[in-house]
């Protein structure tokens, strides 16, 4: 049996150490729920550039900071709204070949 490829995820705030590290929380929360294998780091925004992850994660006020990375970039109006997480990470981990 092939293993998936593991999601590499990114989750950023303005210095790194709060609103980001909940929405870690809650990401890995779903991750779980969908059965995808995943890492999950938290940071600040201005990691985002550099970044090696698959996927950077950002509130709409760091889209400007988070635009130039190679990783795919979803905007998150709340970071505890899991029915929006659901709906944002369902679509970009299916069409990144992460979930069928």
């Amino acid at each position: 049996m092939e293993k998936k490829p593991r999601v590499n995820i990114l989750t950023v705030c303005g210095v790194g150490s709060g609103s980001s590290l909940i929405l870690r929380m809650y990401v890995e929360d779903v991750l779980e729920e969908f059965g995808v294998r995943y890492r999950v780091q938290a940071g600040q925004a201005s990691e985002a550039k550099g970044t090696n992850a698959d996927i950077v994660m950002c509130a709409n006020e760091f889209l400007n900071v988070a635009k130039d990375s190679k990783a795919r970039v979803i905007p998150i109006t709340s970071f505890t709204d899991k029915n929006e997480l659901r709906e944002k990470l369902r679509i970009a981990l299916t069409e990144m070949g992460y979930m069928s």
